[in-house]
């Protein structure tokens, strides 16, 4: 497929997005971090997902991997952290000019924090947990130190303008094993999600899903392929509006 074949469903959701587009300032994107869990111990592989309650005004009845915007909790955190340097070069390439380290670090932590919020699993150790504070709270009582470093940048992207809501998510991949226990549907922390559960591409291709995430997805597919899915040296594709059309930039 060409890039521009690759770009089509993106270009088309920038469009619808930008004629409901109401009057006003441009929302400015909050920093966000997305985690794909991947499952590798069956014949498929099968990645973790949940589908967003219909009264939620961000992509109501969307199946999406659990994640959310980086909070101040997060950021105060991630002082007790050093992530890879090969993961830190993806996460701090391409604007701002002034991110750093530390909110590099954060979007990690708000990925693992709200794949715990949203599907009670945590991604971690035992061990003594650097926070116990805030949402952070519920990692010191079970003692499991969050394990940002695990995490494998996939890919970037900026939703256009136009809906209530706008992120600069950061997509990472990390394997199941890195989970500090079971997935347990009946018992979900929050009613971010319905109903949450495992999933193989071939299912994922029959759910409601974004056009960034059905690209994202075909992302990991070609490094699962390639088995260069753990690999944080490898460039990652930055999608994004720019100049009014969708572009798909590496970093």
């Amino acid at each position: 497929m060409t890039t521009k074949g690759r770009l089509e469903p993106l270009e088309a959701e920038r469009i619808r997005l930008s004629q409901i587009r109401t009057k006003g300032p441009l929302l400015r994107p909050r920093d966000a971090g997305t985690l794909i869990v991947v499952d590798r111990t069956q014949s498929a592989p099968r990645l973790l997902m949940g589908r967003r309650a219909s009264g939620h005004v961000f992509m109501p009845g969307h199946y999406v991997f659990p994640g959310g915007r980086v909070d101040s909790e997060d950021l105060r955190l991630a002082a007790s952290f050093t992530l890879p340097d090969e993961a830190l070069s993806r996460l701090c390439a391409g604007p701002p000019a002034r991110f750093g380290t530390r909110q590099a670090t954060a979007l990690a932590l708000a990925a693992i924090r709200e794949t715990f919020e949203e599907t009670g699993v945590m991604v971690g150790a035992a061990g003594a947990s650097a926070g116990g504070f805030g949402h952070w709270r519920s990692f010191a009582e079970r003692a499991i130190r969050p394990a940002p470093e695990l995490l494998v940048p996939l890919a970037r992207a900026i939703t256009p303008p136009g809906p209530p809501r706008r992120y600069d998510t950061r997509f990472f991949c990390v394997d199941s094993s890195a989970l500090a226990g079971e997935l347990d549907p009946g018992a979900l922390p929050t009613d971010e999600l319905e109903a949450v559960g495992w999933f193989t591409l071939d299912a994922i291709e029959q759910l409601p899903i974004a056009a960034i995430t059905r690209r994202v997805l075909v992302d990991l597919e070609e490094r699962l392929a390639s088995d260069s899915w753990l690999d944080a040296s490898r460039q990652m594709p930055f999608y994004r509006s720019l100049r009014g059309r969708f572009v798909r930039e590496m970093l």
